[in-house]
């Protein structure tokens, strides 16, 4: 990445920031990843409701989709187990989602 940003505007980033630029990619979770997580908290919810948002999950097309589903989220798992839960298992994907959308978004429940 440095030797592009070289090429694409002449400057070079120092060592040490191109390895942390590259770090970061390596932390983040694939767009599948986050489907597979969305999948494993609604899992033991068993309802029409539930099969509505997994087909959801199935069709997003991108993390803002996924994001955006943490209202059918929520009600899917408050009504299988209660409010608590669904909370604590929502605030659990926060950090699925970062490098994903500004950090602004990612707030707790």
């Amino acid at each position: 990445m440095s030797s592009v940003i070289h090429r694409l505007f002449g400057i070079r980033l120092p060592a040490d920031t191109a390895a942390a630029a590259r770090d970061d990619s390596d932390k983040r979770l694939s767009f599948e990843q986050i489907r597979h997580r969305l999948h494993a908290v609604v899992a033991d919810c068993a309802d029409q409701r539930t099969q509505r948002l997994v087909y959801k999950i199935d069709i997003a097309r991108n993390a803002k989709d996924f994001w955006l589903l943490r209202s059918d989220l929520h009600q899917c798992i408050s009504q299988a187990h209660s409010q608590a839960e669904a909370a604590l298992r929502i605030n659990s994907l926060l950090h699925a989602f970062e490098g994903w959308l500004p950090q602004a978004q990612l707030t707790r429940i």
